[in-house]
């Protein structure tokens, strides 16, 4: 783990001030199914795996609100956490560690808690809520448990960097004869006499709902905290019923509100003034847009706009890997979640960053491969692409080679796991991209790259550098598709040419090599890589650096004459194991 990333993030979560907001995703799959009955893996809950955390700290997005569930850590109450299910919780935690990313934790349970007593059926809504009777159960719920239950997490977790935040539950309402205020504060009293600064997620009353924050929990702050350090958290949609559900489709949507492009901005603004009138920090831990109609991407711009404005933080619902694989699940509409392995960005992800990562937290810098925007990692030697706002005065291409590490006044400053700092080599630079090589020394691990203008620290980016990274080039410049590749004819008296591969590939009685130009592999070996071309394994005569340009890599691969006819086929290309974004080639 690079210790300064956690640590220049840990600085802003505890900031207070306008512009220091971070950025991040829920992510939630951990608290599914029922907490009395379900088996880890085997019913509709697991807890994500290292990627999930990989992808979003590459995206720009490393602060990860975890939901998890009260009954499933702590069975029985007052009594202890169980050691199973915390090592599952405490296996993610050290991912996000690994990956740069900060968790705040959030038991999903409303402020209930289902009993074994109970037996209640559906438990969100029909659990024990705290401090009052609890129907068809002996056992009352009450707040001393819910204290005693964030005590011990707090024992567990009060000393471990990458846990950031307690977020005290999701969305308590409908609290009959508790009161919700009094509740929180208990809890954050206990944390600060346990000795815990950490901060600390108070959600509201009502469904934490942004809108009528102030009509559920009063015109005034209702939290005192001796270490200063907490937020009060709000919940936002923009469908009729507030909910999240999106039931009703967007021209459905548009009848009932003409001003629907707004409705995020327009509901959003009750919360900004209570916070800013209460003079206190607030948070929007969840919002989010379905993936049905385009059009609900212009309603997230627009909100997130007005939340850049307050300079309000915020977690976006949702990610999690179950989130694609539950069948009926309408949720998953709104899901940031990347598909197909992590290599297809979700629908949301570009308005969620914001153009030139204008919604990112200040001075994000989000960088990928220049081959292609796929996966998370890099590797030494590589060849990336460092994206975001004010990163140069001006334009400046390098006119030498080596490659310098300074133009237009500017470096790229990378610190990697083990503390070693370097000056990347730089192919151009302009006020929203820079183009640059990861240095061929850096250690494997989390990496922070800096971009200095002069001696003025202007962005930063978190990598993880892995030893192989394979990208390759394609026309489009996106990953997909026709790679940028050569076809090497060799004719049956030895001679030979090259031809692109735009058109379809004849063999006409010619040896034919595929020649795929990328980057990230210039470690690679033919014995260690692999190249299919529809179904048909290829015989690899080379992998590794390309002569002539640092930081680009060639895989050739000898096609077979079978695959004459095959018209239009995907090219799948693995090193060492990882796998490259897949292209795709024709033949006559």
């Amino acid at each position: 783990m690079r210790a300064g990333a956690i640590a220049a993030l840990l600085i802003i979560l505890a900031g207070t001030a306008a512009g220091q907001y971070f950025r991040g995703v829920n992510v939630s799959q951990a608290e599914w199914g029922d907490p009395l009955n379900e088996t880890y893996g085997v019913g509709n809950y697991t807890y994500a795996t290292a990627p999930t955390f990989n992808y979003f700290a590459a995206r720009g997005l490393p602060f990860v609100r975890l939901l998890v569930k009260w009954e499933r850590l702590q069975p029985t109450l007052g009594g202890d956490l169980d050691s199973t299910q915390l090592g599952y919780l405490q296996q993610d935690v050290a991912f996000a560690k690994a990956a740069g990313v900060l968790v705040s934790i959030v038991p999903h349970n409303e402020a209930r808690y289902a009993t074994l007593e109970s037996q209640v059926a559906n438990y969100d809504s029909d659990a024990c809520i705290i401090d009052n009777p609890c129907p068809g159960s002996p056992v009352q719920v009450t707040s001393d448990d819910f204290v005693d239950f964030w005590v011990k997490m707090s024992n567990v977790f009060k000393g471990e960097p990458a846990v950031a935040a307690y977020d005290l539950t999701n969305e308590p309402h409908d609290m009959g004869v508790a009161n919700w205020s009094q509740i929180a504060q208990k809890a954050v009293t206990a944390i600060r006499a346990n000795g815990d600064q950490k901060t600390i997620m108070i959600p509201g009353d009502g469904w934490s709902n942004a809108t009528g924050w102030s009509y559920y929990n009063g015109a005034t702050a209702f939290i005192t905290d001796p270490a200063n350090n907490y937020y009060y958290e709000a919940h936002l949609y923009f469908d009729s019923d507030y909910s999240g559900t999106y039931a009703e489709t967007y021209d459905q949507e548009l009848a009932a509100n003409a001003n629907l492009a707004q409705v995020g901005v327009t509901r959003l603004e009750p919360f900004v003034t209570w916070c800013t009138t209460n003079k206190v920090p607030c948070y929007l831990g969840e919002y989010g847009i379905p993936n049905s109609d385009p059009r609900w991407l212009t309603v997230l711009d627009n909100f997130l706009y007005a939340l850049d404005a307050a300079g309000m933080p915020g977690t976006y619902w949702a990610a999690g890997e179950l989130w694609a694989t539950v069948p009926g699940c309408s949720c998953s509409l709104l899901s940031v979640q990347p598909a197909n392995d992590f290599t297809t960005d979700a629908e949301q992800l570009a308005t969620l960053q914001g153009p030139l990562l204008r919604h990112l937290q200040p001075a994000t810098l989000v960088t990928l491969s220049t081959a292609a925007d796929y996966g998370w990692a890099s590797a030494p030697g590589e060849l990336v692409a460092g994206y975001g706002s004010g990163l140069a005065a001006g334009t400046e291409a390098a006119a030498t080679v080596p490659l310098p590490t300074t133009l237009e006044g500017v470096q790229v400053q990378l610190t990697d796991s083990g503390g070693n700092v370097a000056l990347a080599p730089l192919l151009y630079v302009s006020p929203t991209q820079i183009n640059y090589q990861v240095p061929s020394g850096v250690a494997a691990g989390v990496v922070t790259a800096t971009v200095l203008n002069g001696t003025t620290t202007v962005a930063t980016s978190l990598l993880e550098v892995q030893s192989i990274a394979p990208t390759i080039f394609t026309a489009n410049e996106q990953g997909t598709g026709l790679p940028a590749a050569l076809i090497q004819r060799v004719h049956p008296d030895g001679t030979y040419d090259y031809e692109g591969v735009a058109s379809p590939i004849a063999f006409d009685g010619d040896n034919l090599y595929l020649l795929l130009y990328g980057t990230g592999f210039d470690g690679a070996s033919a014995n260690g890589t692999t190249v299919t071309v529809g179904t048909t394994p290829t015989t690899v005569t080379y992998a590794g650096p390309a002569p002539g340009f640092s930081g680009e890599d060639q895989i050739d691969a000898q096609l077979p004459s079978s695959l004459a006819g095959a018209v239009s086929v995907t090219v799948i290309v693995t090193v060492n194991q990882v796998t490259a974004n897949a292209v795709t080639i024709a033949f006559q």
